[in-house]
């Protein structure tokens, strides 16, 4: 039974599409939901030194990239709301991939919902796109919505 949903979420095109979908499967199988952003400062670090210490703009990249990301779990959340479904939020930083894979059997997830091309589909080909290494490594269901 389908009692804890993770909705995978990126500041995509294709995230309004996935967090519709997600919603109605929690609304229909009277699940909860948890609403997920990653953030993958690795990424950053090709062009700043992030970790060391990171330029004003670079500072100012991360702010709207976070707050970016807040929206779409915003959106979720607002989404949920409406359709009476609960609804958890969380932002992570790492790994996409892992820490979806983490996140989702430390809370005991049934099933992920994800997109099939966000913002990493332009280096899809060479690295594998992020709902591939989590369809493929996660023990956990995985639905991709395309």
């Amino acid at each position: 039974m389908i009692k804890k949903i993770l909705v995978a979420l990126d500041n995509s095109k294709m995230a309004d599409q996935v967090i519709a979908q997600a919603v109605d499967l929690a609304r229909v199988y009277k699940a909860q939901l948890f609403a997920v952003s990653v953030i993958n400062y690795s990424v950053l670090s090709d062009i700043d030194n992030v970790a060391d210490a990171p330029t004003p703009l670079m500072t100012e990249v991360i702010y709207a990239w976070t707050g970016s990301l807040q929206e779409v779990l915003d959106k979720c959340r607002d989404l949920a709301r409406e359709n009476r479904v609960e609804c958890f939020q969380e932002m992570l930083s790492g790994n996409p991939a892992q820490e979806i894979i983490k996140y989702a059997d430390a809370n005991h997830i049934d099933l992920i919902v994800m997109g099939h091309i966000g913002r990493t589909a332009a280096t899809g080909f060479l690295m594998g796109s992020v709902s591939q290494k989590v369809a493929s490594h996660s023990k956990k269901s995985v639905m991709i919505i395309k």
